[in-house]
Formats: structure tokens, sequence, C-alpha cells
């Protein structure tokens, strides 16, 4: 097995130094020059083909970096790996991976897998195997929701606000401030004056950060998405993608605080929400700048700019004679703002099937995929 997956990384970096090459990204093009040249490979054929749809989606990756601006590395497989879509089995809950020649490997799933794959809706795409984990890839078929509101997602450092028109909650986050706080205060202690095993020392503990913070997230939005769900809420997301280059040293800001906000997982939230909400068949409104610039300057009652503000966070409207929580009023004019989205694209829909009503559709939801990891 492990030649197996060693012959697979072999033809991944073969593919890839062709695509470099040649400035292949597309599959078509990348298929039409290294396939004839994998033939050397003792490998059956749709091993071959998976590792140039790899290679393909690895170059589209590097291509799009490349013209943001950045400058990535070449891209170089180290480990050995194996991915297939074709000829794989699940029976009487083992993986069969194929070897050629009608042979086959059986890899036990865990308890856990077998009771997710015993859902008859479910069906199994593909698998990615390295030397220490299986990753299966499954999708279904989602029925998207009938939307009767809109929740507005207020991301913050240490909160994440949702509220919809007649009720706001505020989830607390200051646990994965402390988290990636201790982190950087055990970084910050190591004394070796060895770049190696200081850099080993700062993957181990930015790893383990990463972890206990998704952990926490995940738990997180998985309680947004089911609440969504049972009251049949689209999700409305602001536009925040550009907020660390307020966060950057010459703005005039402090080390620790600069630390503490470019440590803020704001993206990951979103990422987490999105997918969810994808399974559940939950609609997602992802809103413009322009559309939420000044969320928590905007009364949600009259719509008046609020402008005194004390140090609390706390707003006060002088029309409403009312003070409110600066994130629970961002989250409240985001869910307005989708709602408003929601209107147009509901009287565009009638003005076009005229004298035909018929159910809006926000956004549509594919059927997605969702993987999940086992450790052997």
């Amino acid at each position: 097995m492990l030649e197996l997956m060693e012959t697979f990384r072999q033809m991944v970096n073969h593919c890839v130094g062709i695509g470099l090459e040649k400035d292949a990204s597309t599959l078509k093009k990348l298929s039409n020059l290294s396939y004839s040249q994998l033939t050397k490979y003792d490998i059956i054929s749709y091993y071959k083909s998976c590792a140039i749809s790899h290679v393909a989606g690895i170059l589209a990756n590097r291509k799009k970096s490349l013209k943001r601006g950045l400058k990535p590395r070449n891209p170089y497989a180290k480990q050995v790996l194996l991915i297939s879509c074709y000829g794989f089995k699940i029976i009487d809950g083992a993986l069969k991976v194929p070897l050629g020649k009608r042979r086959y490997i059986d890899i036990p799933l865990n308890n856990y897998v077998r009771k997710v794959l015993s859902n008859s809706s479910l069906q199994v795409r593909s698998f990615t195997l390295t030397a220490n984990s299986l990753s299966i890839c499954i999708s279904k078929e989602v029925s998207e929701i009938e939307c009767t509101s809109i929740e507005g997602v207020d991301r913050n450092l240490c909160n994440l606000t949702v509220a919809n028109g007649s009720k706001v909650v505020q989830y607390d986050l200051s646990k994965a401030v402390d988290i990636v706080e201790n982190t950087r205060s055990i970084a910050r202690s190591f004394k070796r004056n060895d770049v190696r095993i200081r850099r080993k020392l700062y993957r181990k503990y930015g790893m383990r950060r990463k972890q206990r913070v998704s952990q926490l997230l995940h738990r997180l939005t998985k309680a947004i998405v089911q609440h969504a769900k049972q009251s049949k809420a689209a999700i409305a997301f602001e536009d925040i993608r550009h907020i660390r280059r307020l966060y950057q040293k010459g703005n005039y800001q402090g080390r620790n605080y600069r630390s503490r906000l470019n440590g803020w997982s704001f993206a990951e939230v979103k990422r987490q929400i999105g997918y969810k909400a994808q399974w559940e068949g939950v609609p997602v409104i992802q809103l413009s700048v322009s559309e939420t610039r000044g969320t928590s300057q905007l009364c949600p009652r009259c719509g008046e700019k609020i402008t005194q503000v004390d140090r609390f966070r706390q707003l006060y409207c002088a029309q409403c004679n009312k003070w409110m929580d600066r994130d629970m009023v961002a989250a409240m004019n985001i869910s307005i703002k989708g709602r408003s989205r929601f209107e147009r694209s509901k009287g565009l829909a009638g003005e076009a099937m005229k004298g035909n009503p018929t159910n809006t559709v926000i956004l549509r939801v594919d059927a997605s995929k969702l993987a999940y990891r086992m450790t052997r």
C-alpha cells in the first residue's frame, strides 16, 4: 500500500513540473500534456486521472494567488498520499481500496464513520488516504428551506452577535481570545537559540491553538445554523475581508493590540457557518461593503445616526432616548440590510412572473459535500 501511495506522490510531482513548465492550470490542458507521460508508472489508469485532477486544482489556486499579487512557492508533495473517486467500495464497514488485477486492501472504518455512512441519502464521492489518516468525501441532495426572516451575524473579537427582527443572541468568544494569548505567551518564552527547534515548537503550539479554537467555533456555529434552520431564517454576513489592513505596523497602534486583532478568526466563523448552512439547506447572503457601511452608527429603530458613544461599547440614540449595545446594533442593521436584499429579489421575481406567483429563491444551494476525517 505504501508503494502505491509513493507512486501516486511521484505522479503528482511529475504533473506539477509539467504544469509549471507549460503554464497549464486547466484540467483539459494538463491532461493532454501529462497523461501520456504517466505511462511509465505501474499503476491503475484512473489513479493517473485523479493525480492530474488533483494537480489541476493546486495549480489553479496558485494562479489565483499570483493574480492577487502574492508570491507562492512552487507546490511539491512531500508526504505519500492516494486520492481516488473511482473503483473503491465500502462493504461491511471497511473501505476496499483497489490495487489492480482485482485485488483490494481493506481499511476498517470507525463506528462514527459507519454511523454517518449508514444514512441512505448520502453518496460517497471520493477518499484521500495518507500515512496517518483517511478522509472520505460525501454529498447529499439538499432542499432549500423557505425563509421567513433574516438573521444578521456581526463578528467581533470577543463575541459573535446574531439578531433578527425580534431577538438578539450574543455568544461569548473570550475563551478563544485567551487561547490565542496563552499560545503567544508560551511562544515568547522560548529561549533556545536554534531556529530549527524554535520553528518546530512554534508549529506544534500553533497547530494546538488552531485545533482548540476551531473546536470552540464548531460548537458555536453549529448552534447558529440549527437555530436558523428551526426558525426558517437566512443568514446574512457583512464583508470584512480586508479588515486586517487596519491593524498593520505603522498605523500608530501598539504591538499587543495588533497581535490580538490579527489573531481574530473571523474568516473561520464564516467558513464553518457557510458549509454547515449549505448542508442543512439554509441560504447565506453575502452583503457588500456599501450595503453594510455604518452598521454600528445607525439606530435600527429610527435610522438616525448615533453620535454618543461611551467606553463600554454602548450607543445612545437621542431620537429614541435609548442606550443600546454597539454589537447588537450592528447585528440588527445587518439583518435589516439582508431583509432589503431579500425584498428586492422578491420584487424582481414578481415582475418577471406577473400573474404567476411563485416563491422567490434567494440563493441556490447545490448538492454540497463534507469530509469526515478518521485517524487510524
